[in-house]
């Protein structure tokens, strides 16, 4: 009787069997099969792996290429230096008048950036950890660095990276030489907010106020609110025109609320120039009307009081014995604000946003 193999079922006559050429030729034809499956199979076999080999070369490339998109964010003309920790990696370049230098790193891990802004050195660590775009932040002091950059990183909601709260730069304009101090990041709603982008990033606030030489307006009353007086309508727009073309050009409108001296609505402003409400800089109302609609500034939440040099205007008013409304003022020296006929000569201590 016949038998077969374990494999492939090949047939195997029994001694006892006739021979039959069928069960030759059947044999014949099975093993031929599985030969050309086993040629077909090596092929394929080579195939692909001539085509991981060709997969993990484009895979190579694609992670070199992304590990390389690492951006530094500096001033223009930003000598850049960029060292591997515990490697050979390394880049060096200038940055250009985008503001953005690209940086050729061939590894993940740790790096060391060094970099040199009007002949200051300033250096820092920081990791690329993942594969795609790094961004890294590589700014001078506030004081040496340039309107257009500060504006930069501002917009992009990455000023802090750069500064702190108190830190101040010198501006030139029709009052002197003055110095404007951090006091809030993102605080402030800008006038034409855009899908993710609703806040200034910088609020600025002059360090010291000017001496007393100013009047909130010819009106001793004030009736005509912040929207309508001296200040806002004729000095301060005197006082932007005078400020740098860098720094005119970095200002952003923002919107300001003033409130009323009773329990009406206030005032809505857009202003490039402003002056800060008595609630923006005490986080309480002493004497105007507590309807504020205003925020209290990072600075002096810190435990920084606004007191300055001089007394100074706020945009906030404050009811008379009768219905007439007078202007609040910060005063020198103590925590506290005080009302002053809008006629009276004060200081000028303002604000803006970048």
């Amino acid at each position: 009787m016949a038998t077969y193999t374990a494999n492939y079922r090949l047939k195997k006559p029994g001694l006892a069997d006739y021979y039959n050429i069928q069960d030759f030729n059947d044999n014949a034809d099975v093993i031929d099969g599985k030969l050309k499956l086993g040629e077909e199979a090596k092929s394929l076999a080579e195939s692909l792996q001539t085509s991981q080999q060709g997969m993990q070369t484009t895979l190579n490339g694609l992670q070199v290429k992304a590990v390389i998109s690492v951006v530094v964010w500096a001033a223009p003309n930003t000598q850049v230096v960029l060292q591997q920790v515990g490697g050979n990696g390394a880049f060096s370049g200038t940055v250009g008048s985008s503001m953005e230098l690209q940086a050729a790193l061939t590894a993940l891990g740790k790096w060391r950036l060094t970099y040199v802004y009007a002949g200051k050195s300033y250096s820092k660590e920081f990791l690329v950890e993942h594969i795609g775009r790094t961004t890294v932040v590589a700014a001078p002091t506030l004081a040496a660095a340039p309107w257009p950059y500060i504006a930069k990183l501002a917009e992009a909601g990455r000023a802090r990276e750069a500064f702190m709260l108190g830190d101040s730069k010198s501006v030139s304009s029709s009052l002197g030489v003055y110095d404007m101090q951090i006091i809030g990041f993102g605080q402030d709603y800008l006038a034409t907010p855009t899908v993710g982008h609703e806040m200034a990033g910088l609020t600025f606030q002059m360090k010291s106020s000017t001496p007393h030489s100013y009047s909130f307006d010819p009106s001793s009353t004030f009736d005509g609110g912040w929207a309508n007086c001296l200040l806002r309508t004729t000095t301060l727009p005197g006082v932007l025109n005078s400020l740098p073309a860098d720094l005119q050009a970095a200002l952003k409108p923002v919107r300001k609320y003033t409130a009323n001296i009773d329990n009406g609505a206030g005032q809505t402003t857009t202003d490039k120039l402003f002056l800060p409400s008595e609630f923006e800089l005490y986080g309480y109302c002493a004497l105007s009307n507590p309807q504020h609609y205003n925020v209290f500034y990072e600075y002096y939440q810190a435990g920084h009081v606004p007191n300055k040099n001089y007394n100074y205007w706020t945009r906030s008013r404050v009811k008379g014995t009768g219905n007439e409304a007078y202007p609040v003022t910060a005063v020198s020296g103590y925590l506290q604000a005080s009302s002053y006929r809008a006629d009276s000569k004060y200081g000028l201590c303002f604000a803006f946003c970048v």
